[in-house]
């Protein structure tokens, strides 16, 4: 009798052991909304200084703390000085101070991308990965906004648009190296060898995936919009002397 509670017993924890070894290899799926997506992000706005004279420069800082998602984003939003058009500045009795010219914002070239025998209308994008921080200078408040002595309060708001899907161009180099791989292929000259041509095509697939690796640019589908997220910073406050 007590051999058999025994073996029951071994038999529950190897189930229960089971059943925990399961659990961990499952991995998270991406999400299906914008919403959740980009529900860990965190944008903190800083500058080095809290006082600053009418003639100073003052520079301050984006920085885009990602939360537990790898995202994909327009390129212009989050590394250019087009992060910043939605900046909004107020002085000690609420009114909004207007800029005396505009932050530039970069327009989002179309790049057209073949895929399945298609072409995709993308724009340029990049990637946030999860658990990341991408920081995103502006050199000069005062190259955009005229502020007088006084105290005022800096605040940012973003709409970030997130896309599901990215491609990529190929390389010229690397759309010439697949030709040379297809003339290695259709050589039926008797002198050379199957082994031969297979160490030809596995030195041109490495300098394939070399190229491959060094070219970081990604480029986004318009079509695999998920969805865009409105976004506030922290409030930061300054004083002009």
């Amino acid at each position: 009798m007590q051999t058999f509670k025994n073996t029951i017993l071994l038999y529950l924890l190897l189930t229960f052991s089971m059943t925990g070894c399961v659990a961990g290899l499952q991995t998270q799926s991406s999400p299906t909304d914008v919403t959740t997506a980009t529900s860990g992000v965190i944008l903190t706005l800083s500058t080095p200084e809290a006082i600053y004279t009418s003639k100073d420069t003052i520079p301050i800082e984006l920085s885009i703390q990602n939360g537990k998602f790898d995202l994909l984003v327009p390129f212009v939003n989050v590394g250019t000085s087009g992060t910043f058009a939605q900046l909004k500045i107020t002085d000690t009795n609420g009114n909004i101070v207007e800029p005396k010219r505009s932050t530039p914002v970069p327009s989002s070239a179309e790049v057209f991308i073949e895929k399945d025998g298609r072409s995709v209308q993308c724009i340029q994008g990049l990637e946030l990965k999860a658990a990341t921080t991408q920081v995103v200078p502006l050199e000069d408040l005062q190259k955009y906004y005229q502020l007088e002595k006084g105290d005022y309060t800096i605040t940012l708001t973003m709409e970030l648009p997130v896309y599901r899907d990215f491609l990529k161009k190929k390389h010229p180099e690397v759309i010439e190296l697949e030709a040379e791989i297809k003339r290695i292929e259709d050589v039926t000259d008797a002198h050379v060898s199957a082994a031969d041509k297979r160490s030809a095509v596995n030195d041109i697939q490495q300098q394939i995936e070399f190229l491959e690796k060094k070219d970081k640019d990604i480029y986004l589908p318009v079509e695999s919009l998920l969805g865009k997220a409105m976004l506030t910073s922290n409030s930061i406050t300054l004083t002009i002397e």
